[in-house]
């Protein structure tokens, strides 16, 4: 699913941080940030100013339960 515009860097980490399964960025180029990783938190938040970037992307969760717990952050679904 794709992020909204992020109004709270931090609170998004601390939701993803309740998650009980991988969640993920992956960039419109291929990339993948496990948001579990400190390290990739630190590179995502390195292109969280960046719109263009970050809208060409999307969040995936491995456990569908998660998508709830950050339904604050991500844009509806179309269908």
């Amino acid at each position: 699913m794709k992020l909204k515009k992020l109004e709270s860097y931090l609170d998004f980490i601390t939701a993803v941080q309740t998650c009980k399964g991988d969640v993920s960025f992956s960039s419109a180029e291929g990339d993948h940030l496990n948001l579990h990783s400190t390290f990739c938190q630190i590179l995502f938040a390195s292109v969280c100013t960046d719109r263009d970037f970050l809208s060409g992307g999307e969040i995936l969760c491995s456990r569908p339960s998660d998508y709830e717990r950050l339904r604050d952050f991500l844009e509806e679904d179309p269908d």
